[in-house]
């Protein structure tokens, strides 16, 4: 409707024009200036749409008088005419004038619409278009209405606004206008609304897009005499590199910083290029994030040029490539290992076709590269097993993914040879099987090397003569087979002054009275007596068939007086003497662990009578027998009455200091007695069944205290729990470090499960699934105790352990003792090559914290870093330790 023009009003059928159909007034013609000024006031103030209609209806209703006023629109399917706003009608009342159906016989505002021009229904009661509304003339009390039509543009209508009065009414030629330019205002007022909610939304798709696109977004503009600055930046700079949009939006130079230095001079050099260049520009730089990491960005622009082809924009996105770049560089790396590695490694296709080996594989096999590609791996087989073996292999494989072991294969020239064996079957992200592959180590030499690192391990490396590990194990051993009515003798011998042999002429010479000394005693004891070397200047002897205790003292005689006999050390005579101290079984002990700390004891009461002796230990087993029985029931109740404590002992990291983990430690605070150390209750705790219950508390304490140590805001460090075999082997073990993990929300991985190896070893079958589970469960284990005599390559690579223990007996006589340094390098050197970490027990002195570290154990413990205190004191060495770190004191 055009204005300035005579309204074309449509009345209803039936009903007389106006009587009264004067001229607008110049008040009236005021009255309505006053109200488009004030609706247009408020349109430019871009107001709510509802705000302005609400009060464009009011105004209406006031200038009309004794009417309401409403505003309908079209809902999004232009299906039904709802209404949007109607200041005088109840809120009850409302749904009445909404979901009416545009028509030529709706009522005055769905005729309005559906016509497209003004329709006035003087009196609702005889117009047919309101005969079925009668319910709603009613409730509402109407009894004319005069309705237009409302335009977003001039082709489309989008509703109605109406003056309902109660009574018939025929409107004047004001209030048709008044109605005509209210109409022009409410159409006003919803075309700019949904422009603005239009553009609104596509502000926001072009957000999202931004958004959804990997990376960020940018438009940089490129003034002629100005610096660059951004006129866009999405969202995605915050995950790059920590800074807000905004921030950057307003100082380009808080993004430029970020640009790694050695890179700003290429991407300078691309703001300098011709438009010959090319359309896209491609660079890769790299950026450094919040946190001061250098991350790895590949940056695609698309230049725009003046006419005078200066660059004046460039509009770019910014892709984080960090992880390609280092999954490219672990491609590399794993071409390489596959290429260097010494293990063979095979990989065939879903149907077992082999379709690579590396050099490795063939230098193992035989066989050349070309003659293995395209042939199944039934070419290599032995006849060493049956084909029921191959199925069970195949079936493994199938259920499991994967699976490991010995096989028997054969080598081109025929030869058979052991092989440990691991097959992994490779899946893709659907599913589907694409890929075997083979794994294979050749076991005879690992055999030999692992023969080699046992006896290492069990030998002393300047005499080749057993160590005390090997020699407990022999002792035990002949005690377990030995008949009845038989003894064993043990003699510890200690030879006097050593220590003025190494101080006054040197290791060297030394290590030369040592060799001569062990000779003397090879040709001094019968067959039937087992020698070892045991510490630096101690040997031990074992005595099969011992007869009686004076067969023993025979022996101990004969060596006595044979080392007083001189030693030639490089043209020097030396003598020496000895001090030994010996021992029965069964009269002085039952194991060997009792029978040569009773023959040490024994070792002290020679030298006390002046050295050059012998002495027999006198042992007091009444004392022994009647604390176990005093112990036993108030061990029985020590746990229920609060008395065990838990003692932390640090571990460090070897080359930094700093904290790595701590060791939690039982103690027994005896209500008479005091605190009693863990060698003294805990064989009777084992005993009697207890260590269950025991254990796990240890465990529940030490996992309570690292989350309070992790609260009290240091920095994070595992804990380190012993488990016994009782624990490992009870029903729910797992389940219970699990639910304790989760009560205490302490992280798996903060928590490493110490295990030693004879556990395993008695208990393989059942043992090993449970540790299995509890490295699902991402809890760590540790080898506790390596090097005390069950250790071997092969419990190392099948116990699931990350972290080896060298047992303090190997660390105690370092730097004196060749043999100890010897294992500890040995097993460092093992262990790393297992990917193992490595920890040191029992550091005292900084001669052994010195060659630890020049051997790159990884951790050390000890005394020399501190002994197991209470929790609060150790959180008192934490803050001593920042304080040195600090001041690098380590």
């Amino acid at each position: 409707m055009e204005p300035n023009k005579e309204l074309n009003i449509k009345f209803s059928p039936e009903q007389p024009k106006s009587s009264s159909d004067s001229q607008p007034t110049v008040q009236d013609l005021n009255r309505l200036l006053m109200l488009q000024r004030n609706q247009l006031e408020k349109i430019t103030q871009h107001r709510p749409l509802k705000e302005v209609l609400r009060d464009l209806c009011s105004e209406i209703e006031e200038i009309v008088g004794n009417c309401f006023v409403s505003v309908s629109v079209l809902d999004k399917q232009k299906e039904f005419l709802n209404l949007l706003c109607a200041p005088k009608v109840a809120r009850e009342f409302r749904p009445l004038l909404s979901k009416l159906q545009p028509s030529a016989t709706a009522r005055s505002c769905g005729a309005a619409v559906f016509d497209n021009q003004p329709v006035f229904t003087i009196n609702t009661h005889t117009d047919p278009r309101w005969a079925d509304s009668k319910s709603l003339t009613e409730i509402l009390n109407i009894g004319s209405c005069w309705s237009y039509p409302l335009h977003e543009s001039a082709t489309i209508t989008v509703g109605s606004i109406s003056i309902f009065s109660p009574t018939p009414r025929v409107p004047s030629t004001f209030h048709a206008r008044l109605l005509e330019s209210a109409a022009h205002l409410a159409s006003i007022v919803i075309s700019n609304h949904h422009h603005r909610v239009s553009l609104r939304d596509s502000e926001q798709r072009f957000e999202h897009i931004a958004s959804s696109i990997p990376g960020v977004v940018l438009q940089t503009e490129f003034p002629l005499d100005a610096s660059p600055y951004f006129t866009f930046v999405s969202e995605g700079i915050k995950a790059l590199c920590g800074l807000n949009a905004i921030d950057v939006l307003a100082d380009f130079n808080l993004f430029w910083k970020r640009i790694y230095h050695k890179d700003k001079s290429n991407i300078e050099a691309y703001s300098l290029r011709t438009p010959e260049s090319g359309a896209l520009w491609n660079i890769e730089c790299r950026i450094i994030d919040s946190q001061g990491n250098i991350k790895w960005v590949h940056i695609a622009s698309t230049p725009e040029w003046s006419k005078d082809n200066r660059l004046i924009r460039l509009n770019s996105i910014l892709l984080d490539i960090t992880r390609e770049k280092e999954a490219y560089a672990q491609l590399e790396l794993a071409g390489i290992a596959f290429a260097s590695t010494n293990e063979g490694i095979m990989v065939s296709d879903p149907s077992n076709i082999i379709i690579d080996v590396n050099r490795a594989y063939c230098e193992m096999t035989g066989y050349a590269r070309d003659e293995l590609i395209g042939k199944l791996p039934s070419l290599l087989y032995s006849n060493f097993h049956e084909q029921f073996a191959f199925e069970e292999i195949q079936k493994a494989i199938h259920e499991h993914g994967l699976w490991q072991g010995e096989v028997w294969n054969r080598r081109k020239n025929g030869e058979p040879y052991p092989q440990w064996l691991n097959v992994n079957a490779v899946y893709n992200d659907q599913g589907d099987l694409t890929h075997y592959v083979s794994v294979a180590a050749d076991v005879s030499k690992i055999k030999e090397s692992e023969a080699k690192v046992r006896h290492m391990s069990q030998h002393d490396a300047l005499t080749d003569l057993p160590n005390r590990q090997l020699f407990k194990r022999l002792l035990d051993h002949t005690i377990e087979h030995i008949a009845t009515d038989e003894n064993v003798a043990v003699l510890m011998v200690d030879l006097d002054r050593f220590k003025h042999v190494n101080e006054t002429m040197g290791h060297q010479i030394g290590d030369q009275l040592l060799l001569q000394v062990t000779e003397r005693l090879r040709d001094t004891i019968d067959e039937n007596c087992l020698l070892a070397r045991v510490g630096g200047d101690e040997f031990a002897i074992m005595v099969e068939h011992c007869a009686n205790q004076g067969d023993a003292e025979r022996t101990a005689l004969q060596i006595v007086q044979q080392l007083e006999n001189p030693f030639d050390l490089d043209g020097h005579r030396f003598f020496t003497t000895a001090s030994i101290g010996v021992t029965l079984y069964p009269q002085h002990g039952f194991d060997s662990e009792t029978l040569i700390k009773n023959a040490d004891t024994a070792v002290h009461r020679a030298k006390d009578r002046g050295r050059n002796n012998y002495a027999f230990y006198r042992p007091e087993q009444t004392e022994v027998i009647e604390q176990w029985v005093r112990l036993e029931p108030e061990l029985r109740k020590a746990l229920k009455l609060n008395q065990f404590k838990v003692y932390y002992q640090p571990q460090i990291d070897a080359s930094t200091g700093r904290i790595s983990g701590v060791e939690a430690l039982i103690r027994w605070q005896h209500p008479t007695e005091g605190m009693m150390p863990p060698a003294l209750f805990l064989p009777i705790v084992e005993e009697i069944g207890l260590m269950t219950p025991v254990g796990n508390w240890v465990l529940e304490e030490a996992c309570k205290q690292a989350i309070r140590w992790q609260t009290a805001g240091y920095p994070e460090f595992r804990i380190a729990v012993n488990i016994d075999g009782q624990q490992i082997l009870s029903k729910g073990f797992v389940e219970f470090v699990g639910a304790t993990l989760k009560r205490h929300g302490l992280k798996p991985d903060l928590l490493e499960l110490e295990i030693v190896e004879n556990i395993v070893v008695k208990h393989a079958d059942a043992a090993r699934p449970v540790l299995a589970q509890l490295r699902e469960l991402g809890v760590r284990l540790a080898l506790d105790d390596f090097g005390t005599g069950y250790s071997s390559l092969s419990y190392l690579k099948m116990l699931p352990v990350q972290k080896v223990k060298i047992d303090q007996s190997l660390v105690r006589d370092i730097p004196s003792d060749p043999n100890d340094e010897a294992i500890a390098r040995a097993v460092i050197a093992l262990s790393h090559s297992l990917n193992l970490t490595v920890c040191a027990e029992g550091v005292e002195t900084q001669e052994q914290k010195v060659f630890l570290r020049r051997e790159n154990c990884d951790q050390l413990q000890g005394y020399l870093i501190n002994r197991p205190i209470p929790a609060d004191q150790l959180s008192d060495w934490l803050d001593q330790q920042a304080i040195l770190l600090s001041d690098h004191i380590f």
